[in-house]
């Protein structure tokens, strides 16, 4: 019952955001909101756990349907999601045959390939001159009533909205039976197979899965931004996804929320010091690496447990 009442009071917390920024900063509301629209499209495309490749891809898709083919945002957002995922598919049938380290420069292979491709197939992609006016969400209510989102709060619960979907597959995916085969397969791949699990089946479905999920949140980022470069599919965004994910913790939903926050928030904070921003923002970093090298969710756990150990 505490747990319950306290996820309602979450719930409603993070509803109330916006009219909260709105009273505590009201000169600064929009540069806040954006900064965590940012942040839970970010957690989102941590949570997915796939290639940021996959992520432009969803983005191209979503941004060329909406501005040469005039789609609606709904299907633009489901095309975007099923393109993704069939290039995972694709790409991880002969990716899968390699092993750790050669899967993952092959994986970084495709992206780099990826980044060449939008940036130099100016007819299809528009290259470095950028896909514009891509139109912002708008989804049809029935009844000819349509919901055109349009301010930075709508946007705001739309990132939530798809944030908490994300965490809600994310923990589906990781809690019932088909949570445990994933586990077998990553703890000890020969001991699941001697178990019954296939693991190139459940390897391929969580990189389809997250391949998906990343091409969703694409679309969501295109839409929102209105604009799409080939810049945003470069092998900085795996390192930016890398970052979120070491910070907050490998495999912990609340560390993936406290590494995109960190992540996000803290540069901002720290352009008061604008000519030791990026120094200091590193040397932070460098020292939640080493403070808490599991992540700090593992780091906040170990001192709660300290205390009760202690008691």
């Amino acid at each position: 019952m505490r747990g319950a009442t306290a996820w309602a009071a979450g719930g409603v917390l993070v509803v109330a955001v916006p009219w909260i920024v709105a009273a505590l900063v009201p000169g600064q509301q929009r540069y806040v909101l954006h900064i965590l629209v940012f942040t839970a499209l970010f957690a989102a495309l941590a949570l997915s756990l796939a290639h940021p490749a996959f992520f432009g891809i969803g983005a191209y898709a979503a941004a060329l349907l909406a501005t040469e083919a005039r789609w609606p945002f709904p299907a633009g957002l489901a095309a975007a999601v099923l393109t993704a995922g069939v290039a995972a598919l694709l790409i991880g049938v002969p990716a899968f045959r390699l092993a750790e380290h050669s899967f993952a420069i092959g994986t970084l292979g495709f992206a780099l390939v990826t980044h060449i491709v939008a940036t130099n197939w100016v007819e299809f992609t528009r290259g470095p001159l950028c896909v514009t006016g891509i139109p912002r969400p708008e989804i049809s209510l029935g009844a000819g009533l349509r919901l055109q989102i349009v301010t930075l709060p709508q946007y705001y619960w739309l990132a939530v909205a798809a944030l908490g979907l994300t965490a809600a597959l994310y923990r589906g995916l990781t809690t019932f039976r088909i949570g445990r085969a994933f586990t077998a397969v990553r703890d000890n791949e020969p001991l699941a197979a001697a178990a019954g699990i296939n693991p190139l089946k459940y390897r391929m479905l969580a990189f389809v899965t997250g391949a998906a999920v990343a091409g969703g949140v694409g679309a969501l980022y295109a839409h929102y931004l209105t604009v799409l470069c080939p810049e945003e599919l470069t092998i900085g965004l795996t390192v930016n996804l890398l970052v979120i994910l070491f910070l907050g913790g490998v495999g912990s939903l609340r560390g993936v929320l406290i590494g995109a926050v960190l992540f996000t928030a803290l540069p901002e904070v720290l352009r008061v010091a604008p000519t030791w921003r990026l120094a200091i923002y590193g040397l932070l970093l460098l020292a939640i690496v080493i403070r808490a090298p599991e992540g700090l969710d593992a780091w906040l756990r170990g001192l709660r447990r300290g205390p009760a150990a202690n008691g």
